[in-house]
């Protein structure tokens, strides 16, 4: 048997290691299937050494991530991927986003890429057309980029965001307490970290609030935290590449739209 394109999902990954199989766990989880055989062909490419998006998003005399995120979907679509994504919120911003699409195009490549931001914000119209202000959680490249923000606001959704990014950063980079440094024993005072950071956008008058680093739905896996939806971006994104290769293929939604 051998892969076809057209069925099957890559995943670029690393950015950090456990959101990348993350999002493949994801996958299969959002897949109707009764057997293996059901479930859909995904290639997962972990490329931890990619440059840190925050870091050339902060200064652009930074090391550029932009190549090795190119490479990436490349050494995908050369194994026998046809739709990829990427699991990392702040690698989408447009200043990096749009770069690596261009350097797709220009290299030849057929392999589409779908982008987390359009299909979290897109999939929260559907399901919540109710609300009115989003709160969004991220990393500091995530949040002043306003990557998030742009895309709420053109659905007409007001946007919040924390004031203050010191405990949310200290929940994802810290070396010895933070996510990424304990993604398969996150301490209960991180977890307290990014509950309370969900609660104070919901002071601030959220409805819903994004988990907007791959990290923070490891951490919370909640879809509501004290009366607070709460989206997972790489669900939506999950569902995403579902719904590209095969929408019978995508399981029944748990959200429950309030339309």
């Amino acid at each position: 048997m051998t892969l076809e394109s057209a069925s099957t999902i890559g995943v670029l990954g690393g950015m950090g290691p456990q959101a990348g199989v993350d999002l493949v766990d994801k996958i299969t989880a959002e897949t109707r299937a009764r057997r293996d055989q059901d479930h859909l062909p995904v290639i997962l490419l972990s490329l931890p050494q990619i440059p840190d998006r925050t870091a050339w998003l902060a200064d652009q005399s930074a090391p550029d991530p932009a190549p090795a995120i190119v490479e990436g979907f490349l050494r995908l679509e050369a194994a026998g991927a046809g739709v990829a994504a990427m699991a990392c919120n702040t690698a989408h911003t447009p200043a990096l986003f749009d770069r690596v699409s261009q350097r797709l195009c220009d290299a030849g490549a057929s392999i589409r890429v779908l982008n987390l931001i359009e299909e979290t914000v897109d999939g929260i119209a559907r399901a919540h057309p109710s609300a009115r202000r989003i709160g969004v959680l991220g990393t500091y490249g995530t949040l002043s980029s306003g990557t998030y923000h742009a895309r709420l606001k053109a659905h007409g959704f007001d946007v919040v965001s924390p004031s203050n990014l010191h405990r949310l950063t200290d929940a994802i980079f810290h070396p010895e307490t933070g996510i990424k440094a304990n993604a398969d024993h996150i301490p209960d005072a991180t977890r307290t970290d990014v509950r309370d950071a969900i609660a104070d956008l919901g002071v601030m008058g959220a409805d819903v609030v994004i988990l907007g680093c791959t990290e923070l739905p490891i951490a919370v896996r909640e879809s509501e935290v004290d009366g607070i939806s709460v989206v997972d971006p790489g669900r939506m994104l999950a569902r995403a590449l579902i719904r590209t290769i095969d929408e019978k293929k995508l399981a029944a939604d748990g959200l429950k739209s309030e339309s």
